[in-house]
C-alpha cells in the first residue's frame, strides 16, 4: 500500500474544510462534479441533468473541490477528478475527511490498478472510475451507491456507540468496557471496543490485555488501514469482541490527524456490527468527528456542580454536530456523592432527564478490578451489572422481557 509516513496530506486542509463557517443561505446541492477535460465534462452534465434536481459541473480537480467545501455546504454526492494530482490518494484523503456519513464521493482518474482501487475504497471513497467514462457507466455507478440495496432497511443494526464523560473519573471507561462486553458476550454481536486515549486509557487494564502500537499507527497513517491491518492491531477477547487500545509513552507528544479516525471507523464498520468508543475529553480535535459519526452517544456524569457545568457544555456540542444521534445521559451516584446536587435540580439545569442511574457498588468494582474482568463478567448478579445490562439492552434494541424469556427457555432446554 502507499506509504504516507514520509509525505502526508496537510493536516489543516480537512480541518479547514470541515470547520469553516458556511454561509447562512448556503443550500446543499444534490451533486457537484469537478472535472478536468471536455469529454468527462459532457458526460457529467448529461447524467447530472437526468438524475439530480440541484447539481453543478465545474472545471477543476481535488484542490478546487476542497476549496468549495470551505465555503459551501457538503453536497449529497461529490464527483472529483484526480487525474492531475501527483498523489491521487493523498489528494482524496482531506476531501473524504471533511464529509459526514451521508455524503458520497466518486473519484475518477487515469490510474488503472487494482491495488490503487482498493486503497481508494479503504480510504472511504464510494467508488473509483477509470477514464474515459460513459453515460451508462456513470449512471449505473451513481444509482448503485446512492440507492439502498435489497435487504437494507432504514433500521440498520450497525451501531457506533460513543461514550464520553463530562469530567474525569465519572466512570465512562467502565461503561464503555461493559457495554462492549455485554453486546458481544450476551447479545452475540460482533463488536469492536476502541479506546481513543492513546496514553492514559484504561480499557486494556480493565480487560487485562496487552495494548498494541497498531492503533496509533492506524490513526497516524490511515492509508495503511485495511481488514488485515485492523486484525493485527486488535486483541480478541472472547468469540465476538475485539479491542483496539494503546499505551503510548507519556513523554511523547502524541498527535494524529482527525481524518484518521473517520477512515478507521469506516474500516471497522465492515467487520463489526457494533463499535463502542471510549472517547476521552482530551481528544479535542477528534471529538467533533467521533460524535458526528455516532448512532448512539452515552454522556456519563456525576451530580456535582462541575459535572453539571461540563455536561451542559458537551451536550451543547452534541446538539451541534450529532443532533441525529440517540443521546443517553448516565449518572454515576457513587462519585462525589457528598457534593452532589439533587437529581431534579441537575436535570432542570441540564435541560433533559437522566436516562439511567449507576448505583453505588464499590465492592463489585473492586472485585472486577482484582479479577481483570469487566464488572458484568466478574460480578454478574450485582446491581451495577443489572444497570449496565439494561443500558446494553437499549443499545442493542433488546428488551428486558425478551431477554428474560430467552434465558428461561435456555434453562428449560
Amino acid at each position: 500500500m502507499l506509504n504516507l509516513a514520509k509525505k502526508r496530506p496537510k493536516k489543516d486542509e480537512a480541518a479547514k474544510a470541515a470547520s469553516a463557517p458556511k454561509p447562512a443561505n448556503s443550500q446543499r446541492l444534490d451533486c457537484i462534479a469537478f472535472v478536468a477535460d471536455n469529454q468527462t465534462h459532457g458526460v457529467m452534465s448529461n447524467v447530472a441533468k437526468q438524475l439530480f434536481g440541484k447539481s453543478q459541473v465545474r472545471d477543476g480537480g481535488s484542490r478546487e473541490a476542497l476549496e468549495f467545501l470551505t465555503e459551501n455546504a457538503a453536497p449529497g454526492l461529490l464527483i472529483v477528478d484526480v487525474t492531475d494530482a501527483p498523489k491521487p490518494l493523498n489528494a482524496l484523503l482531506p476531501i473524504v475527511a471533511a464529509f459526514m456519513d451521508d455524503t458520497k464521493v466518486i473519484a475518477i482518474g487515469n490510474v488503472n490498478d487494482v491495488q490503487f482501487y482498493h486503497e481508494v475504497i479503504e480510504a472511504g471513497v464510494a467508488d473509483y472510475m477509470v477514464k474515459p467514462i460513459t453515460d451508462k457507466a456513470l449512471t449505473a455507478t451513481i444509482n448503485r451507491i446512492t440507492q439502498p440495496t435489497a435487504g437494507t432497511s432504514a433500521s440498520d443494526s450497525r451501531r457506533i456507540i460513543t461514550v464520553i464523560g463530562s469530567r474525569g473519573g465519572v466512570g465512562s471507561s467502565l461503561i464503555a468496557v461493559n457495554c462492549a462486553w455485554l453486546l458481544a458476550q450476551e447479545q452475540k454481536r460482533p463488536t469492536t471496543l476502541l479506546d481513543l486515549d492513546l496514553q492514559n486509557g484504561t480499557v486494556a487494564l480493565a480487560l487485562d490485555i496487552e495494548p498494541t502500537r497498531g492503533l496509533r499507527e492506524a490513526l497516524e497513517h490511515p492509508a495503511r488501514i485495511d481488514s488485515l491491518f485492523i486484525s493485527s492491531a486488535s486483541v480478541k477477547v472472547g468469540e465476538h469482541l475485539h479491542v483496539m487500545a494503546a499505551e503510548e509513552s507519556v513523554e511523547e507528544d502524541v498527535h494524529y490527524d482527525a481524518s484518521g479516525v473517520t477512515i478507521l471507523l469506516d474500516a471497522i464498520k465492515r467487520q463489526s456490527e457494533c463499535i463502542v468508543i471510549d472517547l476521552p475529553r482530551s481528544a479535542i480535535r477528534a471529538r467533533p468527528r467521533v460524535l458526528a459519526a455516532a448512532t448512539d452517544i452515552i454522556l456519563v456524569t456525576d451530580f456535582t456542580l462541575a459535572g453539571l457545568r461540563d455536561a451542559i457544555r458537551i451536550n451543547g456540542q452534541i446538539q451541534q454536530v450529532a443532533s441525529s444521534a440517540r443521546l443517553m445521559v448516565v449518572a454515576n451516584r457513587s462519585v462525589h456523592k457528598d457534593a452532589a446536587l439533587a437529581r431534579a435540580e441537575f436535570e432542570r439545569a441540564l435541560g433533559r432527564k437522566v436516562d439511567l442511574l449507576l448505583p453505588e457498588d464499590p465492592k463489585a468494582a473492586q472485585q472486577a478490578a482484582s479479577a481483570g474482568k469487566p464488572l458484568s463478567a466478574a460480578v454478574p448478579s450485582s446491581k451495577t451489572t443489572a444497570a449496565l445490562r439494561q443500558l446494553a439492552g437499549r443499545l442493542g434494541h433488546v428488551s428486558t422481557e425478551k431477554r428474560r424469556w430467552s434465558l428461561w427457555r435456555r434453562r428449560k432446554e
